[in-house]
């Protein structure tokens, strides 16, 4: 399911209580995952795929997109990326 950027409501159940979650992509297995599949450790995370630790400001693991997650229904949703004003 996706929704729109501005989007505050739960196209599922209706509901205002989305929680928004960075999406990882890890470079040096390929897992691409909401924020909350990696385990949080001292030095940053864990990637659920291959169990390396990922640092802050890792160069092998960027921020791809951001995803939600309603905490009424708990269905998970693909959050589509603001569009730029026309002309830049």
């Amino acid at each position: 399911m996706q929704i729109e950027a501005n989007q505050t409501g739960c196209p599922a159940c209706g509901s205002s209580a989305l929680m928004l979650f960075p999406v990882f992509h890890h470079m040096i297995c390929a897992y691409v995952g909401p924020e909350y599949d990696f385990t949080p450790n001292i030095a940053g995370y864990t990637c659920p795929k291959c169990c390396r630790d990922i640092v802050s400001a890792d160069p092998a693991c960027e921020i791809v997109g951001t995803s939600a997650r309603c905490t009424r229904c708990w269905v998970e949703m693909v959050v589509s990326p603001a569009c730029a004003p026309a002309g830049l």
